[in-house]
């Protein structure tokens, strides 16, 4: 069920960044609380530009962006989930429905 509610705020995210799609999303989980944490591109060939989106309480922010290099959003997006872990929640990789 978590899973589903986390697959459907990444979708609902992308569809409120218009043309952009979520490549990469994150859940992470601590007791009954769940954050997600998502790598949001408008070109998925060129993996720029793209920011990085925290949704926590159902508050989603834009943390970092990148407007031409290629791989800073994964690379902070990967920092941020390993940061959460340090803190106790368990994240994991949510893969996209195909």
């Amino acid at each position: 069920m978590k899973k589903l509610i986390t697959l459907y705020l990444a979708l609902s995210l992308t569809l409120l960044a218009g043309s952009a799609l979520a490549d990469q999303s994150y859940s992470c989980t601590h007791g009954k609380q769940e954050r997600s944490i998502s790598i949001v591109y408008q070109d998925q060939v060129k993996k720029v530009p793209c920011e990085v989106q925290y949704t926590k309480d159902g508050v989603t922010q834009t943390l970092w962006s990148a407007k031409g290099q290629v791989g800073y959003c994964e690379e902070k997006a990967l920092a941020f989930v390993e940061k959460q872990r340090g803190w106790g929640w368990a994240c994991e990789e949510v893969k996209a429905a195909q």
